[in-house]
């Protein structure tokens, strides 16, 4: 029902507004509510009617009350006969309404029975105005409160109860009679405005049920598409309100033991967390991190690697500059023996074969330099450093050959050896 709703409309048509209608969720809780409350509503059509006649009876001794007390107890026993013939049954989840619509009927019928009591007292008919005016008026205001969410049902048995006091008063019409008119006015008035209000209050509660079921619907959404599941517990344990996604883990998450907050469960990496509402009990939220803790698993794996290579470079420096420190010394002794000051006799042969034992190792030396380029570039493979390592550990090297050849021959060629 809208904000705009109009209740006069609603009473009268079913409808609050032209095109819509009543909702299935008010309709089938004003159906358990009418389900529930036919007997406490038959045993107070008979407990009134049993006073109000004892009450007439002793004011004016009409015995003709009796016949009104005993139309009222058979409009009592057929609301018991139909709560009796449908206990037992199971809640329904919805209905067609025409239970209700019956109810209503019923409701004119016995408001009418109940508002004849004046008709059956001809002695005094302002007396017996006053009298049935005072138990019908307490009688519509007490079936308010028993049905505040069914104002169909109460504003109907108020109207039935309402036509007999009206034949009344028009029968035996007088300022006194009008008096009394007026008064009952203005309470039947009270009661349909109450009965307004005690609906719209209900409306509105209905309405932000609504509300929290649509909030509900979307933080359920919400949850599943973030990849979470979530679960409000109360102090003692019991869930809720609980998504699909933590229906379907929590169960693969109970005996798990988590290691640093992460759980492994159906192929996925779970987040836990719990966190304490003073007001509810807990929050207990599961995070889908697989994503994470893979690209955490292969930054680390990438780490290794970069570690690894990191130690094959220094390694491979450390090797190529050995192998440096070779060629250098060795042209570095071919030059001194070719230095103007030097004391030991060179021949042109000699010169020559120099030259060719310098150029020798100056190609060596390029060929070190280009492998340490490359390895800084990130072109250098395991080749090289296989090479290197043959180079510093082969005993057939020409360069380490060349350098103890060298050295022979200058120890050699020195005076006084």
């Amino acid at each position: 029902m809208s904000d705009t709703h109009n209740f006069l409309r609603y009473v009268l048509t079913g409808k609050p507004n032209e095109d819509a209608a009543i909702g299935p969720r008010v309709r089938l809780q004003q159906h358990l509510d009418l389900a529930r409350a036919v007997q406490l509503m038959a045993m107070i059509t008979i407990f009134n009617s049993v006073i109000a006649g004892y009450v007439v009876l002793s004011l004016t001794g009409e015995t003709l009350i009796f016949v009104w007390s005993a139309s009222n107890f058979i409009a009592a026993a057929l609301i018991l006969f139909d709560y009796f013939r449908k206990a037992g049954r199971p809640l329904p989840k919805s209905v067609s309404g025409r239970y209700l619509y019956r109810s209503e009927v019923m409701g004119i019928v016995t408001g009418f029975l109940f508002g004849a009591m004046p008709l059956y007292i001809s002695s005094d008919p302002f007396n017996s105005l006053i009298l049935s005016s005072l138990f019908t008026v307490s009688m519509s205001a007490g079936l308010m409160c028993v049905l505040p969410r069914n104002p169909r049902l109460v504003v109907r048995y108020l109207a039935g109860a309402v036509i007999p006091l009206g034949m009344h008063v028009i029968l035996h019409f007088n300022d006194k009679m009008m008096a009394i008119a007026i008064g009952l006015s203005l309470l039947i008035l009270t009661i349909y405005f109450g009965a307004r209000a005690a609906f719209m209050l209900y409306l509105k509660e209905v309405k932000s049920v609504d509300e929290a079921t649509q909030l509900r619907e979307i933080l359920d959404v919400a949850l599943d598409g973030s990849g979470q599941a979530f679960a409000v517990l109360s102090t003692d344990g019991k869930v809720i309100f609980e998504n699909e996604l933590y229906t379907k883990v929590k169960p693969a998450l109970r005996n798990v033991e988590s290691l640093g907050g992460v759980v492994h469960a159906h192929d996925r990496y779970w987040q836990t967390a719990t966190y304490q509402v003073a007001s509810i009990g807990s929050v207990e939220i599961f995070t889908d991190v697989s994503r994470i803790e893979d690209a955490r698993q292969e930054a680390e794996s990438l780490r290794q690697e970069a570690d690894e290579a990191s130690h094959a470079k220094t390694r491979f420096l450390s090797s190529v500059t050995s192998e440096l420190l070779v060629p250098l010394r060795t042209v570095r002794l071919q030059a001194s023996m070719m230095d103007a000051g030097s004391r030991i006799p060179v021949t042109k042969a000699d010169m020559n074969r120099s030259a060719d034992q310098i150029r020798l190792l100056t190609e060596s030396l390029e060929g070190r330099v280009e492998q340490i380029i490359g390895y800084a570039s990130g072109d250098a493979t395991q080749a090289d450093l296989a090479a290197t390592a043959d180079l510093r550990e082969d005993d057939t090297n020409p360069v380490l050959k060349l350098e103890s050849f060298l050295r022979r021959s200058l120890r050699s060629s020195q005076p006084g050896q």
